[in-house]
């Protein structure tokens, strides 16, 4: 029972969020607020509960999508489904409820804790914003994809945002090492958000079957797979420019192990990728395709950690 649900909640996906959260703040921000002789805004204590926070909208967000998505994915992948067999729906839209309750009572004392009440308006929007996904925008062609792009560049984002009078503070002691820090959050916001578009589209291309008996309108369905994969491909030659840009950048700064770790995880398999993608005829193929596409977005964190660390 709890390993199902476990997976209902995505874990290793809710892990990487939650890692990807303690990283940006343990490895680039505290270090830089000590060396300005500043001080975070959240505590250790407190930011964990922020993690929290994000975890519990997510696994929300997961736990409302395979509810609405439940006789689609009965079609686009039976083995996965988890409603209806390990759990009644009825309880898996308590679970839903509990979770959300949860993480605003979350929410609230954080925002009492910063003393900005409104603050905790965030929570809200970003679960109705989920549960919009769920129920109409991922049915529409692209909007849908840009929104789950949009709240995957959010997970780092938040960081940002929640240390966000620190980072002025910061600014105005250590300018360049401001610059630099507000330089890669831009470029990780960038990636995260491109190479989840990106996948999203191909995801979009391999549930086409389900997608059509449940008369959604995704991308595909609406001009058809092999149009849908130059939109796919768009996206990954911007993501490949954006990664270029900086690179040349900093070219004296980021060394030489970024650029090979750039190469070997994250451009040739975006190459390799794209051509899969072209050349793909069937369900199969495009799942490899998608496969590769989380891949190179870990190797987007992972790049990330050595910039950090290096």
């Amino acid at each position: 029972m709890l390993k199902s649900f476990f997976r209902l909640i995505r874990w290793p996906n809710l892990l990487i969020v939650a890692l990807t959260q303690y990283f940006l703040y343990h490895y680039l921000l505290v270090p830089a607020f000590k060396a300005a002789k500043l001080s975070a805004i959240l505590d250790y204590r407190h930011f964990s509960l922020l993690v929290l926070t994000t975890v519990l909208i997510t696994a929300g967000g997961y736990i409302i999508n395979d509810l609405t998505d439940f006789r689609i994915d009965l079609i686009n992948k039976p083995h996965k489904v988890i409603i209806n067999r390990a759990f009644k729906i009825q309880t898996v839209y308590w679970m839903y409820f509990c979770l959300n309750f949860i993480g605003f009572l979350v929410a609230l004392y954080l925002a009492l804790y910063v003393r900005n009440l409104p603050l905790v308006n965030i929570f809200p929007v970003a679960v109705a914003a989920l549960f919009m996904y769920s129920l109409r925008l991922k049915k529409e062609p692209l909007i849908g994809n840009l929104l789950i792009a949009a709240f995957c560049a959010g997970v780092a984002g938040i960081v940002w945002f929640a240390e966000r009078k620190a980072f002025v503070a910061l600014t105005y002691r250590l300018p360049e090492s401001a610059a630099y820090i507000q330089q890669l959050f831009v470029f990780y916001l960038l990636f995260a958000f491109l190479s989840t578009v990106f996948r999203e589209i191909v995801k979009d291309i391999e549930d086409m079957e389900g997608d059509g008996v449940g008369n959604y309108r995704t991308l595909p369905l609406v001009i058809g797979a092999e149009k849908s994969k130059w939109v796919a491909m768009a996206f990954a030659l911007l993501l490949a420019l954006t990664l270029s840009y900086m690179l040349v950048l900093n070219q004296q700064s980021w060394g030489w192990e970024a650029l090979v770790f750039a190469i070997g995880f994250i451009y040739l398999p975006l190459v390799i990728a794209n051509y899969l993608l072209i050349r793909a005829k069937n369900k199969q193929q495009i799942r490899q395709v998608s496969h590769l596409a989380k891949f190179i977005m870990l190797s987007g964190i992972l790049l990330l950690l050595i910039l950090v660390l290096s």
